[in-house]
C-alpha cells in the first residue's frame, strides 16, 4: 500500500530537473525588462537628430545601415541588414531630400518659404519612422506586448504603440524649438548667419547619429537630455513657432491665390491679455455687442474676453503680417497677410478703421518681436 501511495503522486525526475533548472519568476521579469530596454534605446536613441533635420537623419540611418558594417548593425533591426532603410534607393531619395530643403534654409530670401513647408518635413520624417517600427516589428515575429494604463481598469496598450507615441511626441517638442530659433536666426541682419546656422543644424544632427552608431543607449541618454530641455520651453515656444509658421504659410499662400474672409479672423495677441497668454492663436468674431477674442489651447481650457461696441479697431498693414489695434480696452492683434487682396472687405466684416498708415516701425524683426 506504501509502495502503491507512491507510485500514484507525481514524481520528479532527477536528470531532467538538472537538465530544465528552475527559473525564479523575478528572473523572468529582470530578462524582459533588460531586453525591453535595449529595444527602448535602439529605437529613441536617433530621435533627436531626426527631430533636428528628419530628412538628413534618415538619410544618415540609411548610409549607416548600408556602409556601417557589423559593428554598427549588430543587434540592431533599425539599422541591420534586413531593415527597410538598408536599401540604395531610400539613400538617395532622402538625400535628394535633403538638399531640396536644406538649401532654401542658406539665404534670407528663400528661406521663408522653405520655413512655410518645414511642418511637412517634419511629419514625412514622423511618418517614415513609424512605418518603419511597424515593417521592422512585423518581421520579427516577436510576441506583442501590453502594457497596463495605472488608474483604467482593464486597459492595455501595447508597448509598440507606446514607443511609436514616445517618438512622436520626441521629434514634435524638439523640432518646434528648433524651428522657433531658425525664425530667430532669420530675423537678425546678419549675412551668411543662416548658412551657418543649417550647416551647424546638420554637423549636430550627424554627431548625434555618431553616437548613436557607438551606443544607443548613450544616444537614448543624450535624447532624453535634449527632450527634456525642449520640453522646458515648449509651451513659450510653440505659440510663436504657430505665430511664425501662419504668418509665412499665409504670405506665400497669398502670392498665389485669393482668399476672401470669412466671419471670423484668426489673430494672435501682441501681449496677453485677460488670461490669454501672447502669441497665442485666437479667433476673432465680431458680435452685436461688439467683439470676441477666443482661444482654445489644446492642453488648458477655452479663454475668451469681449470688447465693446466703443473699441473703434484700427487695421494697419504691416511687411509680413497686419496688426489690428483695439484702444478700449488697448490691444494689439496681429493677423496674416492672407486676405490682403480684400483689406477693405475684411475692415468692413471686422467694423474695423483701414488706415493708410503702416505699422509703427514696420519690419519683419519688429513684427515678429
Amino acid at each position: 500500500m506504501a509502495a502503491t501511495g507512491l507510485g500514484a503522486g507525481p514524481q520528479s525526475d532527477p536528470a531532467t530537473a538538472l537538465i530544465q533548472p528552475p527559473v525564479s519568476e523575478s528572473e523572468i521579469t529582470a530578462a524582459q525588462q533588460f531586453g525591453q530596454s535595449m529595444s527602448i534605446a535602439q529605437w529613441l536613441g536617433p530621435m533627436a537628430p531626426i527631430a533636428l533635420s528628419p530628412f538628413f537623419g534618415i538619410t544618415c540611418l540609411s548610409g549607416m545601415s548600408l556602409f556601417g558594417g557589423e559593428w554598427i548593425s549588430k543587434g540592431n533591426p533599425l539599422v541591420g541588414a534586413n531593415s527597410p532603410l538598408h536599401n540604395p534607393a531610400v539613400l538617395w531619395i532622402f538625400l535628394g531630400l535633403t538638399i531640396l530643403t536644406s538649401v532654401p534654409r542658406m539665404t534670407k530670401v528663400s528661406k521663408p518659404f522653405a520655413q512655410a513647408v518645414d511642418r511637412l518635413e517634419t511629419w514625412s520624417g514622423i511618418i517614415t519612422m513609424l512605418v518603419m517600427k511597424v515593417l521592422i516589428s512585423s518581421a520579427s515575429g516577436t510576441p506583442e506586448v501590453t502594457v497596463s494604463v495605472p488608474g483604467v481598469a482593464m486597459i492595455g496598450i501595447p508597448a509598440d504603440v507606446l514607443m511609436m507615441i514616445a517618438a512622436t511626441v520626441n521629434i514634435f517638442v524638439i523640432n518646434a524649438v528648433k524651428f522657433f530659433f531658425e525664425i530667430l536666426v532669420w530675423l537678425t541682419p546678419v549675412p551668411f548667419l543662416d548658412a551657418i546656422f543649417e550647416l551647424c543644424n546638420k554637423t549636430v544632427c550627424a554627431a548625434l547619429m555618431a553616437v548613436y552608431a557607438w551606443s544607443p543607449i548613450a544616444a537614448t541618454a543624450l535624447n532624453a537630455t535634449i527632450f527634456v530641455v525642449a520640453f522646458v520651453i515648449f509651451g513659450w515656444a510653440h505659440r510663436r513657432q504657430v505665430f511664425f509658421r501662419t504668418m509665412l504659410f499665409d504670405a506665400a499662400f497669398a502670392m498665389f491665390s485669393k482668399q476672401v474672409p470669412g466671419t471670423a479672423l484668426t489673430v494672435f495677441p501682441v501681449a496677453g491679455v485677460g488670461g490669454i497668454k501672447a502669441r497665442a492663436k485666437c479667433t476673432l468674431q465680431r458680435t452685436r455687442k461688439g467683439w470676441t477674442l477666443t482661444s482654445r489651447p489644446l492642453l488648458s481650457r477655452t479663454a475668451s474676453i469681449g470688447f465693446p461696441a466703443a473699441a473703434h479697431p484700427i487695421l494697419q498693414v504691416g511687411v509680413l503680417s497686419n496688426q489690428l489695434t483695439f484702444s478700449n480696452p488697448a490691444v494689439s492683434l496681429t493677423f496674416s497677410r492672407l486676405y490682403n487682396a480684400e483689406l477693405p472687405h475684411l475692415a468692413a466684416m471686422l467694423g474695423a478703421t483701414l488706415s493708410d498708415a503702416a505699422v509703427p516701425q514696420t519690419n519683419a524683426r519688429v513684427e515678429f518681436a
